[in-house]
């Protein structure tokens, strides 16, 4: 009998594998049947501070989603917080975004963004990776001034916030908009699976995911066109590709190494065992 996997994008780009993965019939070569949902229902308006009331989180809380794919530090805290599933595996890519200001910004660094409010979704990618970024520049935690936007462009546009941590559509559009890239932004992801998804079950999709990958990479433009397929023609040429790396087994040093970082900024309540928040193969 085949098994039916609801799954909820993450990102549109940073996803695509997934989406290749259903339209070039690898899910159902390994016996599965993949519903997949590009983006929530409710659009920005969806992407709410509290994320365990974004849609995908809720969903997979109440039995609705097996599978969603979310930022390796996002996957970490979902799993303890939130409960309902383990993390199967590192996601096919490794995302890219960047940290902009609009073209009149006098800032030139991300030195000069230290006490300055800048745009991000409240505990995704973008949150933790501009963390990251800036730090390595040299601003302390302290003095990084983390702001939720709903709509980080409309925020960074608008001047609501000095700067915007932002991931394709959002980056190229910005970029239309006449802004400014202060730096370039990596992380990488994983896949959170229900409590019902076995390992023989979660095997399947990684096995799935890496043949699709391997279709992105034979051609650059045939993948370029497929990843940023949100982004005007024109812009897809430009357009930021994440790295197509395939799914990673996620092993006890990776996941003690961004759990120390997560707990050192006390972004967990207590620190996570690895055996109860990974699935391991």
């Amino acid at each position: 009998m085949t098994r039916t996997i609801r799954l909820q994008s993450d990102s549109n780009a940073h996803d695509r594998p997934w989406r290749v993965a259903v339209e070039q019939g690898f899910f159902v070569a390994e016996g599965l049947k993949v519903e997949y949902h590009e983006d929530n229902p409710r659009g920005t308006a969806g992407r709410v501070e509290d994320f365990s009331k974004r849609w995908k989180e809720s969903q997979l809380q109440k039995g609705a989603l097996e599978v969603y794919p979310v930022c390796e530090w996002g996957a970490i805290e979902r799993v303890q917080a939130l409960g309902g599933g383990k993390i199967i595996g590192l996601d096919t890519t490794v995302r890219t975004g960047a940290l902009m200001v609009r073209k009149d910004s006098k800032i030139q660094s991300l030195v000069e963004l230290r006490n300055l409010p800048i745009a991000v979704t409240w505990h995704a990618g973008t949150f933790y990776a501009a963390i990251e970024a800036l730090e390595a520049a040299g601003v302390a935690f302290a003095e990084i001034k983390l702001v939720h936007a709903n709509d980080r462009l409309d925020a960074l546009l608008s001047g609501a916030t000095e700067a915007a941590a932002l991931m394709e559509p959002l980056v190229s559009r910005t970029l239309a908009a006449g802004a400014r890239k202060l730096a370039d932004l990596r992380w990488r992801g994983g896949i959170v699976a229900g409590a019902d998804v076995d390992e023989e079950t979660a095997a399947k999709l990684r096995r799935a995911l890496n043949r699709a990958i391997a279709w992105l990479r034979e051609n650059e433009d045939r993948s370029r066109a497929e990843v940023l397929r949100d982004l005007a023609p024109d812009q897809r040429a430009g357009g930021m590709m994440p790295e197509l790396v395939g799914v990673k087994t996620y092993r006890p040093d990776e996941f003690k190494e961004k759990v120390d970082w997560m707990m050192e900024r006390g972004f967990l309540d207590k620190e996570p065992d690895y055996t109860e928040v990974v699935r391991g193969e």
